[in-house]
């Protein structure tokens, strides 16, 4: 049999595109309704029209035109309600010769009953009979049944089902060659790639390990920080395999009606089965695999039903062969621990932020779509841009060829990559804000104070520029530093110098002004978080000591900052507070002194910021006639940096937090 006699006789699942189509069928049936609709419409409007210029008679007028020689030409009751009769018709006026409308509101009596009698015009009635209750009574209901018929098959058909069809899954079956993602597009997740390798050889080869009597797992759980490619590693792995790939999100099993989301998974496992050997992908698993009685319902809600409709199908007393789930999630903690089990998701696969080599292979990835010229150094861009994802660097990159483009230039430079950068991560520069000359000055003096205690302290992390341009949140400057290398740990003497670098801003201003002022806040919110981490959680208190005091647990849902107070005995959160207060006092002394010491640079360092308003550390270097700092002390930590950005310091009541950890 050839390949094009397969292809026929099995022939791919039509995508969502394909069932959102309307028939032709179901387009006639719906341009039939309409006409019945203006059908009925038209004629009970016709039925119930009545001209405009119709007058309206006394009972003594009416009697009067019925006495011989009668005047009227028709009547037709419409109305009889307690011996009220409603009355409609024509008469001649007297000299005239064109009919008039009349209407009439009468009470019965004898009078009137011998004048319609003797009058040679046939009084008819219309109110009463078959087509009056039809007009009346049923026509308007079949007309609003209609409509809201027409209207809710319309709804359904625009969203790819019929009637029953909601206990279908939505799950969307995508054929390998439509995913066109291989292994080589991923850069910066080498570990996770190994790992997840293995199901990709089972999907190729299962036979291989069935004679060893080995199993491959039936689950695999991705997990990491949104934007590090947890879709785009599912996508790669049904690609590579070369299986059909079943993509479904997990807020698409819960809807309104009860018990469709258990009806949705099990049509979901189904399907795949019938498409052996397969792979199925719920994204965001957490809107539907929460832990079970965790506050979140009752016993017995849509979630949970559905939750154990999938804790079934993935290991239950039937067994499950070639159907492999995959699963992403950033919030591994709120997953029932049933779910998580082996025998179900055996496997997690954490896509962690990429270091300083993983990022340098992401820009590889990204810049081959845009043209670049020869003074871009994606290592400088790897090494400035800690606790970026993949996403990021892609953002990154785009927002570089968009800012060379408004700038009219036909390549991407070093320059457009590093404001893309700042632009990505701080925000962008505000140049229109309106700034007196007090404030400039204020800043100026504020970010040179951080930028000399970095310059000048051992342990702090290297300098990269600073500037008094407002950016993002940042509403009067900021101060950028760079570390050399990625760090996983930081040494006391290191903590305590960003203690020090914090309170440069305030040590400059009361150093040149003789006064402090509401800029330092958050840099006093940063330092106090430091001192109190080092003294409750770090063990870098002598008075304290090394153990971990109070609870520095964070809740998923809400927000816990420091030990919470029941949980101190009062002399306790006494010395803590007392051990605080000693490392920040001793942290502003530091500054004062190092600015004390450095006062001209201080000045030299200000007046530049003024004239310039952004200098970069080279330059800086230059104008101080320094040296170029060397590289980290051997007492420093040698790793690599939090996955975080460096900090940055700012001038400004209200800015974003430092970054550095």
């Amino acid at each position: 049999m050839s390949d094009n006699e397969k292809k026929s006789d099995n022939p791919p699942p039509r995508s969502e595109d394909h069932k959102r189509k309307i028939p032709p069928a179901n387009s006639k049936a719906a341009l039939v309704w309409l006409l019945v609709m203006l059908v009925l419409g038209g004629l009970l409007l016709f039925k119930n029209y009545t001209p405009k210029e119709v007058k309206t008679l006394k009972q003594s007028e009416f009697e009067k035109l019925l006495v011989p020689p009668a005047k009227i030409q028709s009547a037709v009751i419409v109305n009889d309600i307690d011996s009220v009769f409603d009355i409609e018709g024509q008469y001649l006026p007297e000299n005239g010769v064109k009919p008039v409308n009349y209407r009439t509101k009468v009470i019965y009596s004898p009078y009137l009953s011998e004048l319609l009698r003797n009058t040679s015009v046939e009084v008819k009635s219309n109110n009463s009979g078959f087509w009056h209750i039809f007009w009346v009574g049923i026509a308007p209901v079949l007309l609003i049944g209609a409509f809201i018929y027409f209207i809710s098959m319309r709804q359904m058909r625009m969203s790819g089902h019929n009637a029953l069809d909601f206990g279908k899954s939505k799950a969307r079956m995508i054929p390998p060659d439509e995913l066109n993602v291989k292994f080589d597009d991923i850069a910066g997740a080498d570990e996770a790639k190994e790992e997840i390798a293995e199901l990709v050889e089972y999907l190729k080869d299962p036979i291989r390990f069935q004679l060893v009597g080995g199993k491959i797992p039936k689950g695999c759980l991705l997990v990491g920080e949104p934007g590090t490619g947890k879709t785009l590693m599912a996508k790669a792995v049904a690609c590579e395999a070369g299986v059909p790939f079943f993509s479904i999100s997990g807020s698409d099993f819960v809807e309104m009606f009860v018990g469709v989301g258990a009806s949705r998974v099990r049509d979901m496992f189904e399907q795949a089965r019938k498409h052996t050997p397969c792979l199925i992908f719920i994204d965001e698993i957490d809107a539907v695999g929460r832990s079970r009685f965790s506050g979140w319902g009752g016993g017995h809600d849509e979630r949970e039903q559905t939750l154990n409709a999938m804790l079934v199908e993935m290991d239950g007393l039937e067994s499950r062969n070639g159907v492999i789930v995959l699963a992403a999630t950033n919030r591994p903690d709120v997953l029932d621990p049933a779910l998580l089990r082996p025998g179900r998701f055996d496997r997690q696969v954490v896509m962690d932020l990429p270091d300083i080599n993983g990022r340098r292979k992401i820009l590889d990835v990204h810049i081959k779509k845009i043209r670049i010229d020869s003074s871009v150094d994606l290592d400088v861009i790897a090494r400035t841009t800690p606790g970026f994802s993949g996403a990021d660097l892609a953002n990154l990159c785009n927002e570089a060829a968009l800012l060379a483009a408004r700038r009219n230039r036909e390549a991407v430079s070093q320059a457009e990559l590093e404001e893309a950068r700042d632009k990505v991560s701080y925000g962008s520069e505000r140049r229109s804000r309106k700034i007196t000359d007090r404030e400039r000055r204020l800043t100026a003096w504020h970010e040179a104070g951080h930028a000399l205690i970095a310059l000048h302290h051992e342990f702090c992390t290297p300098l990269h520029k600073v500037t008094i341009i407002p950016r993002g949140q940042a509403y009067l400057g900021a101060t950028f530093t760079m570390p050399k290398e990625d760090v996983y740990t930081k040494s006391k003497r290191e903590l305590e110098a960003e203690m020090a670098m914090s309170m440069g801003g305030r040590a400059a201003e009361e150093l040149a002004f003789g006064d402090i002022t509401t800029g330092a806040s958050a840099d006093i919110r940063h330092l106090t978080d430091i001192a109190r981490h080092m003294v409750c959680i770090y063990g870098m208190s002598d008075k304290i000591g090394p153990i971990k005091v109070g609870d520095f647990s964070i809740h998923p849902h809400l927000r816990i900052d420091g030990p919470t107070p029941d949980q101190l005995a009062p002399e306790t959160a006494r010395e803590i507070d007392l051990e605080v207060r000693r490392l920040i006092e001793t942290a502003l002394q530091s500054a004062r002194d190092c600015l004390s010491t450095h006062r001209d640079e201080l000045d030299k360092l200000a007046n530049a910021l003024l004239e310039r308003e952004t200098l970069s550390v080279d330059e800086i270097n230059t104008l101080l006639e320094l040296d170029p700092p060397p590289s980290a002390p051997d007492g420093s930590a040698d790793a690599a940096e939090t996955e975080t950005s460096a900090p940055t310091t700012d001038h400004g009541e209200t800015r974003s937090d430092s970054i550095q950890a």
